[in-house]
């Protein structure tokens, strides 16, 4: 017998009840300026404090947010604002010159590298003299927003600081594009006009060594990331096989991947791109799989390492790559105007959040723009499908420059806007352009579908919550049992006892509050578990057999579903074969299979002659219902000289690969059919030749 014990009411639900994502929900956004243009580059949210720093560079001299005068042309400019919005610091560093700042590094006190590229000489807060045109300059300021030190490193000839990331040892890795060759800090020769200029850094600012790479034309690096096992750093070449560039270019520019030891050896490059102009932008780690995500700017069709098309005037160009670098998918992203790609950064589910900026709509771009251009910010899942995209904006121009995914799972975006009061903008523009920035919530849904139960049989739990939580904690509400809570994803429980239980799933976002979602279910008394029989599976010695529940404890109101479609508390069989009974009280149903055969029968042949001419060559048992079967072969003295189980198998008249002799054998069957007693038959067989 095979039993099974299901429900029988199952609570129907739609696939459309519950989200597969959650969508962005406007906060509130911040505005900081003055009367010239102030260009915000990167922003932070610390997990701390829930801190925001805004940094860039800013034109202005001492007017409204700007409160130093200017050193030079442009300075770094880095407001730190608290959770309420209220300025905790805002301050300017910079010499006598251009000092344009791209990036910031939150660092282990609380404080953070500023990254950007300086013309300035030794002056303001820059205490070395500049290398030769522009170079790469940091400053490590504390929480407070003042400087420990600032390093100026770069060669004779201009090198342009384009990323920085931290390096995991308290370092940092600094990255951007050389004109120079060995001079300074530079130890490598330029190998054509721009070349990828890359440098590791202590926790001090000590070079620790430093790379270049490049072809014979022009090369920009734009993105690091630290990868399984080296570092993958990217941006775009135009150069054709030369210096450290391995492969030709496809048309323009190409984005252009180097995959680089932690000791500062490359290790390989690769080069995608159509036939028109592709610039690479971000490069971002994959979650939950081993690979990277890749986004950039492109003006290509499909051809070259693009399979996907082009809408107009640039779109964005995402890529999902495996370790290899070798692609899995593409995907052109854009509408009918000019796009631009600028940041990217994973969710904790796995998807990429991709945003820039967005002229327009069209194409397979659905937000309306709101005025000239605005931020947008899209959703891509691993599968390459949007899910979901929004533009944000005033009625002028709105440049996204970077975005930052807070440790509630919402959204920090960032970049500058020339608007003032409009569309999503609510503060006033204080001069060409602002800071503007503004924040997201992505509200957690938790998610799971309850099915009523009977009593004594598993119920299956399965999150499925529209983002990837970090802890589960499920509550079973179930006083009979010792284990009455989870933190498994998915869970199993059994409630021994039938009434009214309230299921809890909580999930934890990152520093979200918790939230809670409560279903009630019903267990029913089950009285059909335990209570179904069929007995042993059986054959068919005879004309036929009875089969019927032999529980005793069934109750009299069950009604009885035969796999024969009768419905009467017993079947009369003559045929073999599975038979299935479900009986069922109320809510609850529990089945049983039995397995029915013919009775054992025999044909054994008296006499075979293995003399190879392939007509009874092997003494072989034919039999039906045979459950168990052994066949042994005895000569005159007793002695087994074959042994088989194998009811397939025969008898070929020899022993150890010889032939024996004519004579008479002596052979044993051991057999048993199904749900009878073991039985023997005992035989002789003539070997004749």
């Amino acid at each position: 017998m095979r039993q099974y014990f299901v429900i029988l009411f199952l609570l129907a639900f739609s696939s459309g009840i519950y989200s597969q994502g959650n969508f962005p929900v406007w906060e509130r956004d911040y505005a900081w300026g003055g009367n010239r243009g102030d260009y915000l580059m990167d922003i932070h949210e610390s997990e701390i404090d829930f801190s925001i720093v805004a940094a860039g560079y800013t034109f202005t001299s001492s007017n409204q947010d700007v409160s130093s005068f200017n050193r030079g042309y442009a300075d770094y400019w880095v407001v730190k604002v608290d959770s309420l919005g209220d300025v905790i610091y805002e301050k300017s560093y910079g010499g006598d010159s251009t000092d344009n700042l791209t990036a910031i590094v939150p660092t282990g006190d609380e404080g953070y590298l500023l990254a950007g590229s300086s013309a300035s000489g030794r002056n303001g807060e820059k205490s070395e003299d500049s290398r030769g045109g522009f170079d790469y300059w940091i400053v490590k300021i504390n929480k407070g927003g003042n400087v420990q030190w600032n390093k100026t490193i770069g060669g004779d000839e201009d090198d342009i600081l384009t990323c920085a990331i931290g390096s995991g040892d308290g370092g940092f890795y600094l990255g951007g594009y050389s004109l120079s060759g060995i001079s300074g800090e530079k130890s490598e020769n330029s190998y054509g006009a721009e070349d990828f200029w890359m440098v590791k850094l202590d926790s001090a600012g000590g070079i620790e060594w430093d790379l270049t790479l490049g072809g014979d034309s022009t090369d920009v690096m734009k993105s690091i990331v630290i990868g399984p096992g080296a570092l993958l750093v990217g941006g775009y070449s135009i150069s054709n096989t030369s210096g450290t560039k391995s492969e030709n270019r496809y048309g323009g520019y190409d984005f252009w991947l180097n995959e680089v030891d932690y000791q500062g050896d490359l290790i390989r490059d690769k080069t995608m791109g159509g036939a028109q102009n592709d610039f690479l932008e971000e490069i971002r780690l994959k979650a939950h799989s081993l690979g990277y995500w890749i986004g950039g700017t492109t003006y290509s069709g499909s051809g070259g390492t693009k399979s996907s098309g082009y809408f107009n005037n640039g779109d964005m160009w995402i890529l999902k790559v495996d370790t290899g670098l070798s692609v899995e998918f593409d995907r052109t992203i854009g509408s009918n105007f000019p796009e631009r790609c600028k940041d990217m950064e994973i969710s904790a589910e796995g998807s990429a959040i991709i945003a820039g900026w967005s002229s327009g709509n069209g194409g397979n771009k659905v937000s309306e723009t709101k005025g000239g251009q605005d931020f947008w910010i899209y959703k891509m899942d691993t599968a390459g499908s949007i899910y979901w995209d929004f533009s944000y904006g005033g009625t002028l121009g709105d440049s996204l420059e970077a975005i930052f995914i807070k440790c509630d799972r919402g959204i920090l975006a960032g970049g500058y806007s020339e608007s003032t009061v409009s569309g999503d903008r609510t503060r006033i523009n204080k001069g060409e352009s602002d800071y503007w920035a503004f924040e997201l919530s992505i509200p957690t849904h938790p998610w799971f579908h309850a099915e009523n139960v009977c009593a004594r049989t598993p119920l299956y739990l399965y999150d499925q919550s529209d983002v990837w939580p970090d802890s589960w904690r499920w509550n079973f509400n179930d006083p009979f049992t010792a284990n009455n809570t989870s933190e498994n994803q998915h869970v199993v429980h059994t409630y021994e006892q039938p009434g009214i239980y309230d299921i809890s799933l909580t999930i934890k976002e990152g520093c979200q509050k918790d939230t809670t979602l409560i279903r009630q279910i019903t267990v029913y008394d089950n009285t059909v578990l335990g209570n179904i029989e069929l007995g042993r599976d059986r054959s068919i010695c005879g004309n036929g057999i009875e089969i019927l529940n032999i529980h005793s404890d069934a109750p009299d109101r069950v009604t009885y579903s035969w796999s024969t479609g009768d419905s009467t508390e017993s079947i009369f069989v003559e045929n073999k074969g599975q038979y299935s009974l479900t009986i069922t009280d109320a809510n609850c149903s529990a089945n049983d299979v039995v397995l029915v055969d013919t009775c054992p029968e025999f044909g054994i042949p008296q006499a075979f002659s293995p003399n190879g001419d392939d007509v009874n060559d092997v003494f072989k048992v034919y039999g039906v219902g045979l459950y168990e079967f052994e066949l042994l072969i005895f000569n005159r003295w007793g002695q087994v000289i074959y042994k088989t189980n194998n009811q397939n198998e025969g008898w070929d008249g020899t022993i150890n690969g010889k032939p024996c002799q004519i004579d008479v054998y002596v052979y044993k069957i051991i057999y048993r059919g199904l749900g009878l007693a073991q039985k023997q038959k005992v035989g002789q067989v003539a070997l004749i030749r």
